[in-house]
């Protein structure tokens, strides 16, 4: 797992944080979930392969609800890049959460009833699975299952064969910000603006308040996405008494990209007027060159010297001997 994982992941795992998210991508920014009633589960699941050798994998977060009694399993899986076995995989993490469970129901009964089962009346929680995709690239696919299944020699089962929606949330395109309530919706705007400092800029500026009260945590995962070690050093720089200012490390940091801007600029242009000026006086030199060579051609012609002609247009030592006699 990489650094920025990591970073979103301790970010995300906190409940007020976790169940913002939530609210904001799929209840309309409506406060259908609560920190108070999540709890964090092992992310660590056991799982069994082909041959059915027992194996864990690992989840990114995944907490369970609970509203008067345990009411539903909630995950998240940060993702950067496309990964196009991502139906499958949230595929296998939900079924390894409902097995999960039947064990635990199973277990229970065995302790009460000496007997390991999973009854009729026995029930299992639903698993909502989140795919935060902060990548570059657009997300195009998958978003279901059917969008890696080959159907072209099998139609026949197209409509008998269970599709797999995968809740794929681009950060880019998918996320509405101003449905959040904590320092996700800045997080998430600067995330959304990664490509362009001026855009960065002008966001900053218009919630610098908001930005004012960000936890070290947020800024943390904003370095990592923007891959930037120079806000770091401006936050150390900005950091009194373990107090960070914040506006000021980040205020630092823009004006350090655009000068850089400035510079990387100045010099593209520079790069790009000393390449016209060399084709010029390529273009120039090649003109001059052929009105020279012209020029002998004609003295040598009218010289009676039409056998030269021939070896100066080969021999360059001979050519510039001649253009010296000639004062050409």
């Amino acid at each position: 797992m990489g650094k920025k994982d990591i970073t979103l992941q301790d970010f995300l795992g906190d409940p007020y944080i976790f169940a913002d998210l939530f609210n904001g991508c799929c209840f309309g920014g409506e406060q259908v979930i609560h920190a108070e009633e999540l709890s964090p589960l092992d992310s660590v699941q056991c799982t069994k392969d082909n041959r059915g050798t027992p194996g864990k994998r690992a989840r990114d977060i995944k907490k369970l609800l609970y509203c008067q009694s345990p009411a539903a399993v909630l995950a998240v899986e940060n993702q950067e890049y496309t990964d196009y076995r991502m139906a499958v995989r949230c595929m296998r993490y939900d079924a390894d959460e409902y097995e999960r469970q039947i064990k635990e129901i199973m277990s229970r009964h065995k302790e009460q009833d000496g007997i390991s089962y999973f009854d009729e009346e026995d029930r299992i929680l639903p698993v909502l699975t989140l795919v935060l995709y902060y990548g570059r690239d657009e997300w195009k696919r998958p978003r279901t299952l059917f969008d890696v299944l080959d159907f072209r020699n099998a139609q026949v089962f197209r409509e008998r064969i269970p599709d797999y929606p995968v809740q794929i949330l681009s950060v880019r395109t998918d996320i509405d910000i101003e449905l959040f309530r904590t320092e996700l919706r800045e997080v998430m705007g600067i995330l959304q603006r990664a490509d362009d400092n001026e855009a960065m800029r002008r966001f900053f500026d218009e919630n610098r308040q908001a930005f004012s009260r960000m936890t070290e945590r947020g800024f943390e995962v904003i370095i990592c996405s923007t891959n930037s070690r120079k806000l770091r050093k401006y936050i150390l720089k900005n950091t009194e008494g373990g107090n960070v200012d914040m506006c000021r490390a980040f205020d630092e940091w823009m004006e350090d990209c655009r000068k850089e801007g400035e510079a990387r600029g100045i010099k593209i242009g520079e790069e790009r007027g000393r390449l016209r000026g060399e084709k010029r006086g390529e273009k120039r030199g090649i003109k001059e060159g052929e009105k020279r060579l012209s020029q002998l051609i004609l003295t040598l012609g009218a010289e009676g010297r039409t056998a030269d002609i021939l070896r100066v247009a080969e021999d360059a030592s001979l050519r510039n001997r001649l253009y010296r006699k000639y004062g050409l």
